[in-house]
């Protein structure tokens, strides 16, 4: 093989290597950061089923 060739296929080697570390690195960290954070829940609720009374808006206006 030609030095060039030699150097072409080293360097892809090396920039495939490099991809996965930084794949690997962010998923773990990303694991980290899931496993350390709490989240809030939310719970919506459709607005028609709510059991509050509904006010008009004749009696919101002045």
């Amino acid at each position: 093989m030609t030095y060039k060739i030699k150097s072409l296929l080293y360097f892809s080697c090396f920039m495939l290597a490099s991809l996965a570390y930084y794949l690997v690195d962010q998923h773990d960290e990303f694991q980290e950061q899931m496993a350390n954070k709490s989240y809030v829940e939310a719970d919506f609720h459709d607005a028609d089923t709510l059991d509050e009374p509904k006010e008009d808006q004749e009696e919101l206006q002045p």
